[in-house]
């Protein structure tokens, strides 16, 4: 399973080059590579910092993508995916894609809408035939658009 978790780490630090892969036997987890500095006491008054390398844990490749979780041989690219969707750091135009995200959602809600009054009215289209089948509409006054047309040309 090394191998796998050295293409995973080929294939991520692709898009960050601070993330690699690492396989513990119950899964394989992604870190990503920080550094920071810590407080040492070496008998002196004041503490000495020293710069220690601190990775910490981005996912795991379960089926919740959580510590806890049964092993699952994710893919590349849902890997990929499930990244750039985390990754708040490399995303410059959070807001842009706020507002893109916002505009395809009302998109989404007058569409669902469209399509549930046409498939209300499709239901019913029966019923309604059914209910006004016995309306009288011969003494309705009704507009011939032939008479219209007919009156243009003599009046010119």
């Amino acid at each position: 399973m090394a191998h796998r978790a050295n293409k995973i780490t080929a294939a991520i630090q692709a898009h960050d080059y601070l993330l690699y892969a690492k396989d513990d036997g119950r899964a394989i987890r992604i870190y990503r590579k920080q550094k920071e500095f810590r407080p040492e006491y070496l008998g002196f008054e004041k503490p000495v910092l020293n710069l220690v390398r601190n990775d910490y844990l981005v996912m795991s490749l379960t089926d919740t993508w959580g510590m806890n979780g049964r092993r699952v041989d994710w893919g590349i690219e849902p890997i990929l995916a499930r990244i750039k969707a985390m990754d708040l750091w490399n995303s410059g135009n959070i807001g842009d894609q706020f507002f893109e995200d916002e505009k395809k959602h009302e998109e989404s809600k007058s569409k669902e809408f469209r399509n549930n009054v046409e498939s209300f009215l499709y239901d019913f289209k029966g019923q309604f035939a059914k209910a006004t089948s016995d309306i009288n509409t011969s003494n309705l006054n009704k507009l011939d658009k032939r008479a219209l047309g007919e009156k243009k040309l003599w009046q010119s």
